[in-house]
């Protein structure tokens, strides 16, 4: 039951991110899937259910959510492993460029109620995350700082958020993450250490 439920919540995605919202119909959903209009019925309602579930699958399956298995020995090699990760393939890979994440993102936050608690709920998970490997690259003494962990924490995500912008409406690609790289590097060499003379 639950893998057909996801099935369908990943069709939806598909659809949501070639159309808008409103160019969406139930029935373009229901035949995507290839179920019958009872047995779709069964696990949703209204296309708006189904939509709040396609937000929340791009924040838990395309989105990176789980960091536990990043470095903790080094910033240098928890952004790096991040920048690996978006080499990751997702359901995203196979759709054309037709693909508009800034799009579905807007109607997400229009027109799903729990959209900024689930945003908010993932970005916070990001800042953490980010804020604990700056923290040990301080202690460490990998890097310098004065500036705030989150607030640095703040600055690597907001890089990411910027370039990512220029892209938006494709999937990232390899200028895209390289160009991440080149910018997250040259934040952290503002942020070494000098060596002690």
């Amino acid at each position: 039951m639950k893998d057909t439920k996801e099935y369908i919540i990943q069709k939806a995605f598909v659809l949501f991110l070639q159309k808008s919202y409103k160019e969406v119909t139930m029935q373009d959903i229901v035949k995507s899937t290839g179920l019958s209009k009872g047995a779709f019925y069964h696990y949703f309602e209204s296309k708006e259910t189904v939509f709040e579930e396609a937000i929340r699958y791009f924040y838990d399956h395309i989105m990176i959510t789980d960091y536990n298995d990043f470095p903790t020995t080094s910033l240098r090699e928890f952004y790096q492993t991040y920048i690996r990760k978006l080499h990751t393939p997702t359901p995203l890979d196979e759709l054309d460029s037709e693909a508009n994440l800034l799009v579905f993102i807007s109607e997400a936050a229009r027109k799903v109620p729990a959209f900024n608690q689930i945003h908010t709920t993932q970005r916070k998970k990001e800042v953490d995350a980010w804020s604990h490997a700056i923290s040990r690259a301080k202690y460490s003494g990998e890097i310098s700082s004065d500036i705030p962990d989150q607030e640095l924490a703040q600055m690597f995500i907001y890089l990411s958020d910027g370039i990512s912008l220029t892209t938006i409406s494709h999937k990232p690609n390899e200028e895209t993450l390289t160009d991440l790289r080149n910018s997250w590097d040259n934040l952290y060499k503002l942020l070494q250490a000098t060596e002690k003379k």
